[in-house]
């Protein structure tokens, strides 16, 4: 059973993990994983300092539960941190790293552990049918991502600061963060004339891809094939609509 934490754009501290750690009782399932995201995606691509995780991750540690970590964007946290993969690796017992999405790889992700825990990963991967056949070339494109595409991240974080300030100018038009600190921008609709869903669709007739969470909150993410041409066609685009 599946129990979330809030926090502050998605960062929990070791005060909020000891109260949902649920008492024992054969009336409930035991507590045994702790699950961070980095970074916290409905956070607005919050980073996770180092500091607050290795001081939740003591604290689940210390009563006895597993933790992992939800790298779907830890190369990001990495440049935005300037702290190694390793080091935010090493606050956690495992960690599942995304290829596909900042670093650019068509299809693919990593899952790392201690050996035992990935011997056993190996095991449920064939019982659930998750084994690939000639799977070397979707590899080629991890190993090149991995080395050509991480540094380069900093500019999709340039490139979302750059946008969360055009849009930021239009009326109506609100940031959810005060800070962009990677590549995400959420923003607020609801003082505009259209919902967010309306928003979205005029949007997508301009060849422009930005989600509607909801009827009033937008979730814009920068990459590697956004570029800077492309926020300010996207931002003129938003303009246009609420203008029209």
């Amino acid at each position: 059973m599946v129990y979330p934490l809030e926090g502050k754009n998605g960062i929990f501290g070791p005060d909020d993990v000891r109260g949902a750690i649920r008492q024992t009782s054969m009336h409930a399932p035991r507590s045994r994983l702790l699950v961070v995201e980095q970074t916290s995606n409905l956070g607005g691509g919050t980073v996770w300092p180092i500091a607050q995780l290795q001081a939740v991750s003591k604290l689940a540690r210390d009563r006895g539960l597993s933790v992992h970590m939800d790298g779907a964007r830890l190369m990001n946290a990495v440049v935005a941190a300037g702290v190694s993969a390793a080091e935010f690796s090493a606050t956690v017992d495992s960690v599942w790293l995304d290829l596909s999405k900042g670093l650019g790889c068509p299809v693919g992700a990593v899952l790392a552990g201690s050996r035992d825990f990935i011997h056993e990963a190996w095991r449920w991967k064939h019982r659930i049918g998750g084994a690939m056949r000639q799977a070397g070339i979707v590899a080629a494109a991890g190993s090149w991502a991995l080395q050509n595409h991480v540094d380069r991240l900093a500019k999709d974080h340039e490139n979302a600061r750059m946008l969360a300030d055009r849009i930021s100018a239009l009326d109506g038009i609100e940031l959810i963060n005060d800070t962009v600190e990677t590549n995400m921008v959420f923003f607020n609709v609801s003082q505009t004339p259209l919902s967010a869903p309306e928003i979205s669709a005029r949007l997508r007739e301009k060849g422009i891809w930005i989600g509607a969470f909801g009827d009033q909150k937008m979730r814009a993410v920068t990459h590697l094939d956004v570029g800077r041409e492309d926020i300010i066609e996207a931002s003129d685009a938003l303009a246009d609509i609420l203008d029209d």
